[in-house]
């Protein structure tokens, strides 16, 4: 009796149409969400560390590398946290990888480990017939993926998939020759090279390098906050630029913090404007009800049986947003990380972060609150 009271006459178009809005809104509101925890895994090299690689401009064929003077210079400025120089083979040294029919010559690099945004647990040479672990830049792995693969009819690859290949690799110079097995161990965003532990290209370098030392043409440092207005005077100053492998990540962060900061914020206009229409719409359907509810209450009822009534419809109305929104939610997340993961971004999930189901369910049961509280107040007055 008391739904048909309440209900009759009454044009469901109001209640649907405030009901649209919040789907819009509480979607926008997780897809931002979500996207921002994604773009955590997907710029994690630039995230934390603020590893960055300098050079100097290259200007001329002119030599282009630091001195010790210049490193010790960098040392001394406050905004660098950390220091080291790349130390290259100088020796020479090709690959076999048999699984990937590739057969090239290399160049090899080494740096400190702290510095590399990946897990070097396995990044340890123990001596001549131990294994030569490799880490590599993502970046190479994307250009086998779209680049040299595809022009050879191979098929892509993950990089979980890479890191179970052991290949072949050659080293020769100062007269002697000899051959190891390697595997990639990890992968790294900061530094766009080939590196190898610094245990290994000392011995090779002792035993097979024929080139004179020379001084380093890199130098990869950390920060505390790469967008120093001091570090950017300084690298201006003395002609140094970031290597773009240590400053992609770093754009790429703010662009798509900026594109999620829009979207919440689309998002919670669209969710407070329409929790503003449901405040109305109930309140109006009170209003309209008036006289029926008075008779009501004059008939026996309890205005908390007509509070609870009205809170009915409005919890399975926000059942149903959060069904639909979640229903679009984890689809569009599972095929859009689907194709990032073919691309070589493993560490992403299919699954939308529990964070963001708790916020989408705290978020319907704070309307659903608020809006049982001016019911409620509503109903009362009538009493």
């Amino acid at each position: 009796m008391l739904k048909i009271v309440l209900w009759r006459n009454k044009s469901p178009f109001q209640i649907w149409g405030a009901s649209t809005g919040v789907f819009i809104g509480l979607l926008l509101l997780l897809f931002a969400i979500q996207v921002y925890f994604d773009v955590q895994v997907l710029v994690q090299g630039a995230r934390d560390s603020n590893v960055l690689v300098l050079n100097k401009i290259v200007k001329t064929t002119s030599e282009r590398s630091f001195s010790k003077e210049e490193i010790e210079d960098f040392r001394k400025q406050p905004f660098f946290k950390s220091v080291e120089a790349f130390e290259s083979n100088r020796y020479e040294v090709w690959a076999d990888m048999k699984e990937l029919k590739i057969q090239t010559m290399l160049f090899f690099q080494s740096v400190p480990a702290h510095l590399l945004e990946t897990d070097t647990s396995k990044f340890i040479w123990k001596g001549e017939n131990d294994i030569v672990p490799v880490i590599m830049s993502y970046d190479y792995l994307t250009l086998y993926n779209f680049g040299f693969g595809p022009s050879q009819g191979l098929p892509k690859i993950s990089a979980d998939l890479l890191t179970t290949f052991e290949f072949e690799i050659g080293i020769s110079g100062n007269n002697k020759r000899k051959k190891l097995k390697a595997y990639i161990c990890g992968f790294t965003q900061n530094v766009n090279s080939i590196l190898v532990p610094k245990s290994f290209m000392d011995y090779a370098n002792r035993e097979f390098g024929y080139m004179a030392a020379k001084n380093p043409s890199q130098v990869i440092v950390s920060t505390d906050n790469p967008y120093n207005k001091k570090l950017e005077q300084y690298l201006r100053n003395h002609e140094l630029e970031i290597s773009r492998g240590g400053l992609i990540g770093g754009e790429l962060k703010s662009a798509l913090y900026l594109l999620v900061v829009l979207v919440l914020v689309i998002g919670a206009i669209i969710i407070g404007l329409s929790l503003l229409v449901f405040i109305l719409n109930f309140q109006l359907l009170v209003v309209q009800s008036s006289a029926d509810i008075r008779l009501l209450l004059e008939l026996g009822y309890k205005y908390q049986d007509i509070t609870q009534k009205l809170s009915k419809r409005l919890v399975f109305i926000f059942i149903v947003i959060a069904v639909a929104v979640f229903g679009l939610l984890y689809p569009s997340k599972y095929y859009l990380t689907s194709g990032l993961l073919e691309q070589g971004y493993d560490k992403l999930s299919l699954l939308v972060n529990p964070i963001v189901v708790f916020i989408g369910a705290a978020f319907c049961l704070l309307f659903i609150w608020i809006n049982y509280l001016v019911i409620n107040r509503s109903v009362k007055k009538l009493a």
